[in-house]
């Protein structure tokens, strides 16, 4: 996976952990880390922090309705297999705080339809 692509696929998993309900709990920025390592082996898991610190940086600022170009963008970039794997990892990003909220799953819900559209 290439910066950008990975930039973006953090951005995504940044706007379920926190623009879903405004609240990034440490527990969903470590599971965003441990997440997006995953899909870039080859860096450092403090480079990975990095990037998904400065991604929220972009996603705090943001106005929230980016998402569904966002969601676009990455899945255009992923096999259907990979998108999978994504929606997997949304879902353990959003519970990571032990808690499912309905923006959440709503958000979840909206990018898993606008993959089907794919």
């Amino acid at each position: 996976m290439t910066a950008v692509s990975l930039h973006r696929l953090v951005l995504l998993y940044l706007y379920v952990a926190y623009k879903a309900d405004h609240n990034f709990d440490p527990r969903e920025r470590q599971a965003v880390i441990e997440l997006a390592t995953r899909w870039a082996p080859d860096a450092e898991p403090h480079e990975v922090a990095e990037i998904v610190d400065a991604a929220f940086a972009v996603t705090r600022g943001g106005r929230g309705n980016e998402v569904d170009t966002l969601a676009q963008e990455v899945g255009l970039e992923l096999t259907p297999e990979e998108r999978l794997r994504v929606l997997a990892d949304l879902g353990k990003i959003a519970r990571a705080d032990g808690y499912l909220s309905a923006g959440e799953a709503g958000l979840i819900s909206r990018i898993r339809s606008i993959w089907g559209g794919l």
